[in-house]
């Protein structure tokens, strides 16, 4: 029996499969930024266009939080100054849905920051809300972020610049929380940068922090180049590469939260026979962290939402020819 190629069926499977490449879209065309998930594709300029040499990737990618998102809405509102907005084309410069900027707005009204007008054709069929800002009198909202500022392609403002080597953390050893950690380090030092010339409050961008974050590595390494003895040499059989096959010789690595409470001073944790302290300081809206020894009460450092919170230990293994190493690294976060 054969198939009506111009039947109904096939219209349908046409059209999904067009709504499909609308919604998705490729690196550089025109739906780029529309339901990314707030990923913004930027054109990198250093890229080219040679298969036989390494070039940079076509498009930096960048993500704003939602608090980020939250305070550049509302100085585009206060800089529209109550023209009408379109929020299909708001959320496609923010790469988000516009469900998420209605839902944003509906967020923005209940608080009593903005009031929504309605506008009307001739013909009395409805067109683009108009947004005004009415809370506290400023000229800038919060830190100050503009979506012009998520654009710009030296982040000054100390948005994410998103590489996902660098933001996945999936135990994979040493270097990838080195990477981890240069990364979220590099961002918070734009984003204090970026505040200070502006003589802003720090705490004007910064969600109540509710949990430490800590997270470590921990591997044991060769002495002085020393050589593994052949009886621990194993061999990947996928890449052929050799290995220490002893124990602790790959990485174990992990994440511990902490919950943010003053009602209870200190916290302690256990890493590979290191039993820590942290003693709670400040306030809920800065809240510091000083990591101590529990046995010596000797003082490791202080974590701050601003500080390079790193730690590095080195101690002898067990085996001679190996030292054991363990590296943590401290983070605020609001989830």
């Amino acid at each position: 029996m054969g198939i009506d190629s111009g039947g109904k069926g096939e219209e349908v499977v046409k059209k999904r499969k067009k709504h499909r490449k609308h919604t998705v879209g490729k690196p550089g065309d025109e739906t780029i930024h529309k339901n990314k998930f707030g990923f913004v594709e930027i054109e990198n300029p250093e890229y080219y266009d040679n298969q036989y040499c390494f070039s940079p990737s076509e498009f930096l990618m960048r993500k704003a939080t939602p608090e980020e998102r939250r305070e550049m809405v509302v100085n585009y509102i206060i800089r529209r100054d109550g023209k009408p907005i379109d929020l299909e084309k708001l959320a496609a410069k923010l790469a988000v849905s516009k469900r998420t900027i209605q839902s944003l707005m509906r967020s923005l009204k209940e608080e009593g920051l903005i009031e929504v007008l309605p506008n009307y054709e001739q013909n009395g069929r409805q067109w683009h809300n108009s947004y005004r800002y009415i809370g506290p009198p400023t000229e800038k909202f919060g830190s100050g972020l503009t979506i012009g500022m998520l654009y710009d392609l030296k982040n000054r403002a100390g948005f994410r610049d998103w590489e996902w080597d660098d933001f996945s953390y999936k135990n994979k050893g040493e270097y990838d929380l080195m990477d981890l950690y240069s990364a979220k380090s590099y961002r918070r030092e734009m984003r204090g940068k970026y505040l200070e010339r502006r003589n802003a409050d720090k705490s004007a961008c910064i969600r109540k922090p509710k949990y430490l974050a800590i997270r470590y590595s921990h591997f044991i390494t060769k002495k002085d180049g020393k050589k593994t003895p052949d009886k621990y040499i194993r061999i990947n059989y996928k890449t052929g590469e050799q290995y220490d096959s002893r124990p602790g010789s790959l990485s174990s690595d992990g994440t511990k939260k902490f919950r943010i409470d003053f009602s209870k001073q200190i916290i302690t944790f256990a890493l590979f026979g290191i039993l820590f302290g942290g003693e709670l300081e400040g306030c809920e809206d800065d809240p510091k962290v000083t990591i101590f020894d529990l046995r010596t009460e000797e003082t490791y450092a202080q974590f701050t939402y601003w500080g390079e919170n790193y730690l590095y230990f080195v101690r002898d293994a067990e085996d001679e020819d190996r030292e054991e190493n363990l590296i943590i690294y401290g983070e605020f976060t609001s989830k």
